[in-house]
């Protein structure tokens, strides 16, 4: 009876946000609004539809027992222990992950219509944009899960020992990201004097990029840019094609000198700080319900209430606003170098080019780790007018 419970569960989950996703796309796809409001309106559903999937699997799962179920089949596998681990996570997360895959290809199917973008395989592009974020972080587990595993438990039973692994693999997938980065998805040739007058920007500047990348196909429309890698042996810009395609030379030079606002700022050293912060703040909170006598493993609602409680209130109240600050901070970098108006004017082509409207609601600003573009406007302007 539990089987045929968790089975209904997992098709469920399959089934009802993905459909919910497209029944709320076409009909955002049907409104008589401008294309920013209906776009911005499909995000907000994709949103929705995502945290329903979790909102109608994870409770579900815990209350039928679908960890001690995983659990047991995992235990009779004839595999090594480590392999065993992602087996019983890939059981329990499999039905989630094809709702959210299925739930974002909806919501491409109908920004398709709405952007009009050039995109021939909208399935093998959200594959390729998930492989790209889960990747890297299943390899990160494997490596963790690896050493827990088999180094000695006189090592990794001591906190101080496991901080500073995480903290090793921390700043070893910050460092070597870009490699990764550079080597996925469609590359293409910034004009080769564009090209070195932006090299020399970067120099004049202080900071040293390993090269400036263009991806993206000429039919995507995303304009957009980063900065990654802090090392600067491996560190490289990106730019969209999209961005390098409508914007005028020194817009561009505006959204480099806002890139390196975040290099001259150590942006991307903070950023690595506060993943080994999320460790150092999970083991604290442990060790707080410890003195409170609460047992963290005592039930699964209590571990992932609260697992998911600090995650949340790490990812949304701490990282997030240290990361809009970072925006403002990168922006007024950008303005004392190029001046006010050509970043003002990139700011406002982002909007336009990414079909956004200047004004967004809290959950997208955090959820997107950046203000909106009226309040970074609005900040620069302020500055501007104490001078």
């Amino acid at each position: 009876m539990k089987e045929i419970s968790l089975v209904l569960v997992s098709i469920a989950t399959v089934i009802i946000p993905p459909l919910v996703m497209r029944h709320w796309g076409r009909k955002i796809l049907r409104e008589e609004l401008p294309k920013k409001e209906k776009n911005y309106n499909l995000l907000k559903a994709e949103v929705v539809c995502i945290f329903g999937a979790f909102i109608l699997y994870l409770p579900a799962m815990i209350a039928l027992g679908a960890l001690d179920w995983a659990s047991d089949v995992v235990d009779k596998l004839p595999l090594p222990e480590i392999f065993r681990v992602f087996a019983f996570a890939a059981i329990l997360i499999f039905p989630l992950l094809l709702s959210i895959f299925l739930i974002i290809y909806e919501t491409v199917k109908v920004g398709i219509n709405i952007t009009e973008e050039k995109i021939e395989n909208p399935k093998k592009e959200v594959l390729k944009v998930l492989a790209l974020i889960l990747g890297p972080t299943v390899g990160f587990a494997f490596i963790w899960l690896l050493l827990m595993i088999y180094l000695p438990e006189s090592l990794t039973s001591k906190w101080w020992f496991d901080l500073l692994m995480y903290s090793t693999l921390i700043l070893a997938f910050f460092a070597l990201f870009p490699l990764i980065l550079i080597r996925v998805g469609t590359k293409s040739e910034l004009d080769p004097e564009l090209k070195a007058e932006l090299m020399r920007f970067c120099e004049e500047h202080g900071v040293k990029v390993r090269g400036i990348i263009v991806k993206g196909k000429p039919g995507q429309k995303l304009a957009n840019a980063m900065v990654t890698g802090i090392i600067p042996r491996y560190r490289y810009v990106v730019l969209t094609r999209y961005l390098v395609d409508n914007f005028e030379e020194d817009e561009i030079k505006a959204v480099l000198a806002h890139e390196i606002g975040h290099i001259k700022g150590k942006h991307l050293w903070i950023n690595a700080a506060l993943s080994i912060g999320w460790f150092i703040f999970w083991i604290g909170l442990i060790y707080i319900l410890h003195k409170f006598n609460v047992q963290l493993f005592s039930s699964p609602w209590v571990f992932f209430g609260v697992f998911f409680f600090a995650f949340y209130f790490w990812l949304f109240v701490i990282e997030s606003r240290i990361a809009i600050r970072n925006e403002f901070k990168a922006d007024e970098f950008a303005a004392n170098v190029v001046g006010l108006e050509p970043t003002l004017m990139a700011l406002k082509k982002l909007a336009e080019l990414n079909l956004l409207p200047e004004k967004t609601g809290k959950w997208f600003n955090l959820l997107n780790r950046h203000p909106s573009i009226e309040k970074r406007i609005e900040h620069l302007k302020e500055l501007e007018g104490r001078r």
